[in-house]
This record gives structure tokens, C-alpha cells and sequence, in this order.
């Protein structure tokens, strides 16, 4: 039997100085432009440690820059009489000259994903954005990185807007990806609430169903520990969380967004709470059916987030190690996510 004995079960996205945690006055290190610090002691104290990933994002970045200024440099190199960052947008990837550019800020993205930081994430999801700016059909696979990068951010109702988006447009055929004036990624405040039953379907991307799956535990952990509040639920239905639920930050931010939810009565949110337990239970089947190896890679004391496989087909161990890879910390940094997970996965 699995236990949750050497998990690092939670711990909060740091914010503040690298070294010291410090607040205010913070400079951002030049290098990778990914880490901040509050003066020049703590980043000296911590550059032994910092020296790796600040090299490699720093070579990331000079090679994406290189690759964007030989595109604004020779426009006629892409047969295009205008700058493709402008006469492109939109359909970036459908001219072959531009993929060395996307490639190089793609790796970048990745390579960012060595310094864990608010700053990073942030300009981790910046690029993202920018990337499906540019390719709206996305190409790359970057819309898998964005819903988990949200939610490191406390933004989990735009983390469900994005997922939805793409829910609602893979499942329209007609959809014109080459007609920039329809809109793009515009679906805002929905339901987080709502049935999961689309999420659920085969064809559905498996980075975005396990997000959905997340959020609402998420929604369901936060309404448990307001019930808990009014003591009107008693014990924790799961004794393994009950501890973490008294983080005082939010684990949602959803729920303390919602006014209906706050100003519900306790009958109102038991009922809420039966209705995300039916959904998560249908999403952790969903996931496990789609791919049996994703709860257990997910949930491994030992798994490896530094190698991860270059490529992967659906159902496929190295899908599931892609995708733990791309959300591992937004289930980390969620406060008894995994610990959740371990007693549905090991009971």
C-alpha cells in the first residue's frame, strides 16, 4: 500500500525574494529574467544554485531573439513585403519561415520551467499567450501548459474559461482557423460548477481533463473547509486532508469570487459538494480510462520531472509522464490535491 510519506504534499509558489522571501524593492535577475531578488547579497548567496538554469534560459533567450530579428530584419525572406509579426498574426506556423522563431520561444518556455517562481510562471504563461497570439491552431501543443500555469496563479475561473474555450471549439467542425476576425479564446465566467460530461469524451485533450478534474477539487476542497468553518460538516469526510484544509490562504479562488456561493446556506453548499464529488469521480475514471498510467505517475514519491520523452502516442506512459510534467505543481501548490488523489488511487 502507497503512502503519502515522501510526497511533497504542498507547498505555496514563491513570491517573494529567491533567497530570503523578501517583498519589496525586488530586481529581476538579468540573466534569465525569471528570478528576482531583493539586492545583490542574496543573489551572490544564491548563484551556486541559480547558475545552471539561468545559463540555459539565458542561451533559450538569445536564440529566440536571434531567430524573431532575422524575421523583422528580412521580411522578404518569408515572402511576406511587411513584418510578419504584424501581416501574420494569427497563422504564424503556416509560414514555414517563422517555426525556427516559434521552436526557439517554445524551448525557451520550457526551459523557464527550471525556476520556480511567480515570476517565472508569469512569464512562462506570457509566452504561451503570445504563441497562440501568433498560431492560432496551435501547432505546438502550448494550449496543454496554459490551464495548469493559471492555476499556479490563483486564476483558476480563467484556467476553466480557457479549457472551455477549446472544449466548445473542437467540438464545432466548422470552426474557420485561418478567419483571425472570429473570436478567439473569449469565453468568460462560465460555469465552473457545470457537468463534466464533454470533458469526459475520448477525443478530449488529457492535460485540459486532468485540470478540470483539479479545479473542481479544488472548488470541492475550499467549500469543504468553508462548511468546516461553520463547524456544520463535522470531521473531514477525508481524514488524510483534514489538516491541510486550514491553510489560510484560499485553495480556490473561484469560490470566494462567487457571491451565490458565498452567501449560500450550508444545505445549498452540501449540495454543491455531493454534486463535485459525483463530477470528480466521473473525471478520475475519465482519465484512467484514457490513460491508465497518469493517476500513478502523478501520485510516484520517485517521479522524474527532468527527463521527460520527446514525443508520445494516446494511452502512452510517456503521455501520462508529459502530462504530469506540464500540471505537477498546480497539484502540488493545491493544498491536499494529491493526498486526495492517493486515497482514490491506493483507497
Amino acid at each position: 500500500m502507497a503512502s503519502c510519506q515522501g510526497f511533497r504534499l504542498h507547498h505555496a509558489l514563491p513570491a517573494g525574494c529567491a533567497v530570503c522571501g523578501h517583498k519589496d524593492d525586488l530586481l529581476i535577475c538579468s540573466g534569465c529574467k525569471a528570478l528576482p531578488y531583493c539586492g545583490r547579497d542574496c543573489q551572490i548567496a544564491d548563484r551556486p544554485a541559480h547558475k545552471a538554469a539561468c545559463s540555459a534560459i539565458r542561451k533559450a533567450r538569445n536564440v529566440m531573439e536571434h531567430e524573431e530579428q532575422k524575421l523583422r530584419d528580412h521580411p522578404g525572406d518569408v515572402m511576406m513585403s511587411k513584418d510578419p509579426f504584424t501581416s501574420c498574426v494569427g497563422h504564424f506556423w503556416g509560414v514555414f519561415e517563422t517555426r525556427d522563431y516559434m521552436r526557439a520561444r517554445y524551448r525557451l518556455v520550457r526551459n523557464m520551467e527550471s525556476v520556480d517562481h511567480v515570476v517565472s510562471v508569469t512569464a512562462r504563461l506570457d509566452h504561451c499567450m503570445d504563441l497562440l497570439r501568433l498560431c492560432r491552431g496551435d501547432n505546438m501543443g502550448v494550449r496543454s501548459l496554459v490551464p495548469g500555469l493559471l492555476i499556479r496563479l490563483q486564476r483558476d475561473q480563467d484556467s476553466y474559461d480557457f479549457i472551455k474555450w477549446w472544449a466548445n471549439t473542437l467540438e464545432n467542425s466548422n470552426f474557420d482557423w485561418g478567419d483571425t476576425s472570429l473570436p478567439y479564446l473569449d469565453v468568460k465566467d462560465a460555469d465552473m460548477f457545470e457537468s463534466v460530461e464533454r470533458f469526459c469524451h475520448s477525443f478530449f485533450d488529457l492535460s485540459h481533463r486532468t485540470c478540470v478534474c483539479l479545479l473542481k477539487i479544488r472548488l470541492l476542497l475550499e467549500l469543504v473547509r468553508l462548511e468546516q468553518s461553520t463547524d456544520s460538516l463535522g470531521p473531514s469526510p477525508h481524514p488524510v486532508i483534514s489538516a491541510m484544509l486550514k491553510s489560510p490562504n484560499p485553495i480556490s479562488s473561484a469560490v470566494g469570487a462567487s457571491q451565490a456561493i458565498m452567501s449560500s446556506d450550508s444545505n445549498a453548499r452540501k449540495a454543491m459538494i455531493d454534486t463535485l464529488k459525483q463530477q470528480i469521480d466521473a473525471l478520475y475514471e475519465a482519465v484512467q480510462k484514457a490513460n491508465e498510467h497518469f493517476w500513478h505517475n502523478l501520485t510516484d514519491p520517485d517521479v522524474d520531472l527532468d527527463n521527460m520523452p520527446s514525443s508520445y502516442t494516446r494511452g502512452s506512459v510517456e503521455e501520462s509522464q508529459l502530462t504530469v510534467g506540464d500540471n505537477f505543481f498546480a497539484w502540488v501548490e493545491t493544498p491536499g490535491a494529491l493526498a486526495f488523489i492517493v486515497t482514490k488511487f491506493y483507497g
